[in-house]
């Protein structure tokens, strides 16, 4: 390989490295604004809601009742109606999202037809991680990447979002909540309970031989 067919490797794949973070940059922050203002506030008129009754049914799937309704404890829901309902991005959710994105990867596969289809699969590897990952937090299996590092940063920063919901909007992209000051702080109940989940471990084994004595269950020390 002579330099110049070098060089011009190294810019493909630098475009290409630049596409994805830029991709990973938007959709965070897509799933953040989604999130807070579609999925927890209700920013409409109610003659909007009234012709378009699917965005009132995003609020009340969403805010109503799997959060107030449903799962009150985080990772277990007796219902079995209300166990399945809002975890996951349905196909009529990728089409609304599709439609509401459609000026960036319009213009992007107008302009730099790899930045579209970067985005485009960025956007369809963010619905597959979501589905995966939600599903995962509240209707826990024993699945390879339960024991992973970033998991559990997922997790528990998802699990502080249903204590307080105004924080937290990221679930499977994180880096929003930082930008705007929305990342949730755990309180002493929300340790105990994430040291439960198996979501947050202990330092040290000693840490974790004190945490039992105290009557604090560990789960993750086993997972």
């Amino acid at each position: 390989m002579n330099l110049l067919s070098f060089q011009l490797v190294l810019f493909s794949l630098t475009e290409i490295i630049f596409w994805f973070v830029f991709s990973y940059l938007l959709i965070s922050l897509f799933e953040y604004f989604i999130h807070k203002h579609f999925m927890h506030q209700k920013p409409f008129s109610k003659g909007a809601y009234s012709l378009l009754p699917y965005l009132l049914e995003v609020f009340e799937s969403h805010a109503v009742r799997h959060h107030a309704k449903w799962y009150r404890k985080f990772d277990y829901e007796p219902n079995s109606v209300g166990r399945e309902e809002n975890l996951e991005i349905l196909l009529i959710d990728i089409f609304a999202m599709l439609f509401l994105t459609m000026p960036v990867w319009g213009t992007l596969m107008w302009f730099n037809l790899w930045g579209g289809i970067i985005f485009i699969s960025v956007f369809f590897i963010h619905r597959f991680l979501w589905n995966t990952i939600h599903r995962q937090m509240h209707i826990p299996e024993d699945v390879i990447f339960r024991s992973w590092g970033v998991y559990r940063f997922l997790a528990r920063h998802h699990f502080l979002h249903h204590q307080n919901s105004k924080k937290n909007f990221n679930v499977v992209f994180p880096l929003t909540d930082v930008f705007f000051g929305s990342v949730g702080v755990a309180k002493l109940k929300d340790v105990r309970e994430m040291l439960r989940l198996g979501h947050l471990l202990p330092r040290s084994a000693s840490a974790q031989r004190s945490l039992h004595r105290l009557g604090l269950p560990v789960l993750g020390a086993n997972h």
